[in-house]
């Protein structure tokens, strides 16, 4: 509703104005009434002006009272046409910015059903068909151990399939909803899903700093930073071209005017981008709705053949709201 206080302000300081001006028209009013009177104007110009009383000169004073009242029923006539453009304006901006909250709140209720539908599918996953795959692997290998010739080749074969099957599963399963964010913690998903990265992007070199307590944090604000680490690494994969990057989590305690906060900083000494493009891409909006959802800080330092630098501060003290929780749940990246 800021827009809408914006415009209340812009309204009350339009009415004082109008005051002002309009006490300033009163003084010179009575100003002028009291030195017309005093030096007898009326008697002075008629005195001045008999010369010309064929051009009736004299009677330009009322005329320019007329002038002067037309002029001020026209201003009034343009002042009621502004208020009531003013006041249709500050009502479609608050019908706007209620249509905006009403979005915004019906996305926040499907990305949290989102993201409960995915939990739900990766444990699933997990404690299903991944123990499936295993049991599967167990009894092959205890076959081949009895067997030899072609039947163990065979079996061989069966043992391959299930390791990629598995290994499948695994992906889709830090895809869907990183199974150790939510049993060893933030700082614990996030060295295993560096390491993950550090294989897939082995042309890299990847440097991590984590520092603080990460494991304390509320649940949305667990995911956020998981998430941004990992779009940002996906867009380093994807796009940057860079032999170095560097990953920094940091919580700073409070004290000393400092606010207890999450510190999310990645950056590369890739190719960069344009600063003033006018349509960045859309994972870099995901993750500065998520950042800006949060109550957080959000900024981007790049420029051509400059690197890329992603820089994120989160308030940890409000993260318990419902509305911060709701907000926080947004659509996985996909992994490097």
């Amino acid at each position: 509703m800021n827009s809408g206080r914006g415009v209340d302000r812009q309204f009350s300081g339009d009415k004082t104005a109008l005051w002002r001006d309009l006490a300033c028209v009163a003084f010179a009013v009575l100003a002028a009434v009291l030195l017309f009177t005093h030096f007898e104007f009326n008697e002075w110009l008629f005195a001045h002006t008999r010369a010309w009383e064929s051009m009736q000169v004299d009677e330009a004073f009322p005329t320019l009272i007329v002038l002067a009242s037309c002029l001020c029923w026209f201003a009034w006539r343009r002042y009621r046409e502004m208020l009531g453009e003013l006041i249709k304006r500050r009502a479609a901006e608050q019908r706007l910015e209620s249509l905006l909250l009403e979005n915004r709140r019906l996305a926040q209720q499907y990305l949290r059903a989102q993201e409960a539908e995915r939990k739900s599918i990766a444990r699933e996953l997990h404690d299903e068909l991944g123990q499936y795959l295993n049991a599967i692997k167990t009894d092959a290998v205890s076959i081949q151990a009895r067997m030899s010739g072609p039947p163990a080749v065979a079996v061989a074969a069966i043992i391959q399939h299930a390791d990629h099957l598995h290994a499948v599963v695994r992906d889709l399963i830090r895809e869907l909803r990183p199974i150790a964010l939510d049993d060893l913690g933030l700082q614990a998903a996030l060295e295993h899903y560096l390491d993950h990265c550090r294989q897939r992007l082995s042309q890299v070199q990847l440097s991590v700093t984590l520092d603080g307590d990460l494991d304390s944090l509320s649940e949305p604000l667990n995911l956020v930073i998981y998430r941004l680490t990992q779009e940002a690494l996906t867009n380093v994969s994807r796009h940057a071209r860079a032999s170095h990057v560097a990953v920094r989590v940091v919580r700073t305690e409070p004290g000393a005017g400092v606010a207890d906060a999450v510190e999310v900083s990645i950056s590369d000494d890739g190719e960069g981008a344009d600063p003033n493009q006018t349509h960045p891409g859309l994972g870099l909006i995901g993750m500065r709705e998520r950042v800006d959802m949060l109550g957080g800080e959000w900024k981007v330092m790049t420029g051509h053949g400059q690197g890329f630098t992603l820089f994120a501060r989160i308030p940890v003290g409000d993260q318990q709201s419902v509305m911060a929780g709701e907000a926080a749940m947004d659509v996985p990246a996909n992994s490097c």
